[in-house]
């Protein structure tokens, strides 16, 4: 029996307040929030195109990157993250939620890991672009769960570079983002990478093909995202690329 309209619609006193793009300027992850969570498609598809409209005019703003992927990865974050769970490690980071920021990375101590390993690769990858781990925090007014599995994919994403080999600069970020919807079959990567590929296409004409490539070495690698990276910091990158079906040339 299907429920009736009148128990599907909040009272007006419990009812969220409609949101209002237009009226809080740049859209931010609390408005996708917002929008996920009690806004219709319409509210999703404003802030998701703002954001995109942003990346467009500045493709080193990873804020929008997050709001576009809040606004439009909703309805499929169940089976990634039902795949998260069942690979291997992934039920063990849930239970212990370890954190990759400056609460717990000793850059220091990873730099003097031995050449050639992970912890030394990531720790020069991050120290020599200056880079900022605490960026990479959980969205807000998430489920635990979800909000976890959110904020260990944004905190491996770095380490993601160094796997791949594709630089921190606007093509590697496009090629990570074509990667990422390899790994994931998210919408936001997808369309992170097409609009960027667009965008960027006279300035590095090889950008598409290279990206339909790191698309499909995306799908052939091994799920990267229930990794607990902390246990391999010493181990050979090398040695790692080719258990995790990464050992091919970065395009």
């Amino acid at each position: 029996m299907m429920p009736s309209t009148e128990a599907r619609v909040l009272p007006s006193a419990s009812r969220p307040p409609r949101f209002d793009a237009a009226s809080r300027g740049a859209p931010d992850e609390a408005d996708a929030v917002h929008a996920i969570l009690h806004g219709s498609n319409m509210d999703r598809a404003r802030v998701a195109l703002g954001a995109l409209a942003r990346l467009v005019r500045d493709p080193n703003d990873t804020a929008q990157i997050f709001v576009l992927a809040v606004a439009l990865d909703r309805d499929h974050v169940p089976a990634a993250l039902t795949r998260f769970l069942c690979e291997p490690g992934g039920l063990d980071l849930m239970r212990d939620m370890p954190v990759l920021d400056s609460s717990t990375l000793d850059f220091g101590a990873l730099s003097r890991c031995a050449v050639g390993t992970l912890g030394h690769a990531y720790a020069k990858h991050v120290l020599d672009g200056a880079l900022d781990p605490d960026i990479f925090q959980a969205p807000p007014g998430l489920p635990p769960a979800i909000a976890y599995f959110a904020q260990r994919f944004r905190q491996s994403h770095d380490i993601w570079h160094v796997l791949t080999g594709y630089a921190p600069d606007v093509p590697g970020e496009i090629l990570l983002q074509a990667f990422t919807h390899g790994q994931l079959g998210t919408p936001a990567p997808r369309l992170a990478a097409v609009v960027g590929c667009m965008q960027w296409v006279r300035s590095y004409p090889s950008l598409p093909r290279a990206a339909y490539a790191a698309y499909r070495r995306g799908k052939e690698a091994r799920f990267l995202l229930s990794m607990r990276w902390e246990d391999h910091w010493e181990e050979p990158l090398e040695a790692l690329r080719v258990r995790l079906r990464l050992a091919e040339e970065a395009s």
